[in-house]
């Protein structure tokens, strides 16, 4: 049962593996939805559940996928066959392979097309496109960015070719190289838009926006929001994490490696969170949430002048270059069991991953233009992607990790899984995965289900 060694490789070294990790959880979201979230629940208080959140809920899950990855050496659905069968349990417990699987393509999907529009905006934004423009008109621009299928599906498409074709060059020379190279990049890029901000606007209101304790703001909702938001922020549940934990070495400090890349998620929420609502708010702008914050309400306060332009395009260029360190981890998990399952050489199994989820792709590209009124409960395609694989398909995926490893693994084979490094914090671990994590992605479930609202209805 002890961990084999890897046929396919190893990461070059356990900082370069860092980088591939935070390019995996630093994505939109951290820069848009986090701050906007701690800025509608409570500002610090918010962030205390949230760092809370991370601590007792994803770092855990982050450490076991990279262990189930790191164990199998394999694909996700073989990895789980075979975890099932040394655990001589249901081979039906392979689901959970399918449904990380799933949930890696169909994000992927309609990601690709927020990434293709913030490649436009950088260049719209270049051109000084956006001075001195009204909300109506702000709206109207991208409106007639998504209502134009020929146009989103040409950024689309280019993003998807660059994708592709970073995965094809491998797990080392492709996605590693590319990160290590995008992340400091982005990391740079992010310190910099939020010294802009600080230097010359008043960050003050940012930072009371932000940070500023209210409680009573935070209210349950708020608190399920965090823990979500955690949840979600570590791209957890989608199979990514343990993808990447295939090519991890025996001897890697992965409890270690787990607390940094959290660290470093929380830095660039914070950082992208200031830099972005210092501007909004210098502008007397009201943050929105969702995509009318990035391509509505930004391109607004943006000033009209050299500052303002570079720092608009600074910040499109660095939604563009982690959402592109994202994806590459995105595709990597299909492509991967093509390789394994079907024999193929990586460039075919990299470019049909890719061409699959470009097509997938076109159900949310055109719930913006033809497909808008095509709707099933009140939502279109691109609104039941996003809510299936954030709220179902991730956290039903990480409850039932969570469930395999307490409940129906030996205690001998996660024992095996953990290694040799740091024993002793193997039961703190263990009771952290048993109680918080499956615990709190319960409420996750419950909440996205309507459930709580319709207890909290019933009790009010």
């Amino acid at each position: 049962m002890n961990i084999r060694e890897s046929s396919h490789g190893y990461w070059t070294s356990s900082q370069s593996f860092l980088w591939v990790a935070a390019g995996a959880t630093v994505g939109i979201s951290n820069l848009t939805r986090v701050p906007y979230l701690m800025g509608e629940y409570g500002g610090a208080a918010f962030l205390l559940v949230y760092v809370l959140s991370l601590i007792f809920i994803a770092v855990p899950l982050v450490a076991a996928e990279w262990m189930l990855g790191r164990w199998t050496r394999d694909d996700l659905i073989a990895g789980f066959q075979r975890l099932a069968e040394a655990a001589r349990a249901h081979s039906g417990w392979k689901v959970i392979g399918v449904l990380a699987m799933a949930g890696a393509v169909l994000i992927l999907s309609y990601y690709s097309i927020i990434a293709g529009w913030s490649i436009a905006y950088m260049f719209r934004v270049a051109g000084g496109g956006f001075g001195g423009m009204s909300e109506t008109a702000a709206t109207e621009v991208f409106l007639e960015l998504a209502r134009d299928p020929e146009r989103s599906l040409s950024w689309h498409t280019i993003f998807m070719v660059v994708v592709c074709i970073v995965v094809a060059h491998g797990f080392r020379e492709g996605i590693e190289r590319t990160a290590t190279r995008l992340m400091p990049a982005a990391a740079a890029l992010i310190m910099a838009l939020c010294a802009y901000a600080v230097l010359a606007r008043d960050a003050g209101s940012a930072v009371r926006w932000l940070l500023a304790p209210d409680f009573s703001q935070l209210g349950w909702r708020g608190v399920i929001e965090a823990m979500n938001q955690a949840f979600f922020t570590m791209s957890l549940g989608i199979g990514v994490m343990m993808n990447l934990g295939v090519y991890l070495p025996v001897a890697a400090p992965v409890k270690r490696l787990a607390l940094t890349l959290m660290l470093i998620d929380l830095c660039f929420s914070l950082l992208g969170g200031i830099a972005l609502f210092t501007v909004i708010l210098a502008a007397g702008l009201q943050p929105a949430p969702g995509l009318a914050l990035i391509f509505q309400v930004l391109p607004r306060s943006l000033p009209q002048d050299l500052g303002g332009t570079l720092f608009g395009v600074g910040f499109f260029l660095t939604l563009f270059l982690v959402a592109l360190s994202s994806a590459t981890v995105l595709l990597e998990p299909l492509t991967r069991y093509l390789i394994d399952r079907l024999r193929w050489t990586r460039v075919f199994a990299a470019a049909s991953s890719a061409l699959i989820i470009w097509y997938l792709g076109l159900g949310s590209l055109l719930s913006f233009n033809v497909l808008e009124n095509f709707q099933l409960w009140g939502n279109n395609f691109f609104e039941w992607v996003r809510f299936l694989t954030a709220s179902v398909f991730a956290p039903a995926t990480g409850l039932l990790i969570c469930v395999f490893v307490v409940s129906i693994m030996p205690r001998d084979l996660v024992s095996a899984t953990w290694g040799e490094r740091d024993r002793w914090l193997f039961q703190a671990w263990f009771y952290l995965l048993r109680y918080p994590a499956r615990i709190g992605l319960i409420v996750i479930l419950c909440y996205a289900s309507g459930l709580l609202n319709w207890l909290v209805g019933l009790w009010a």
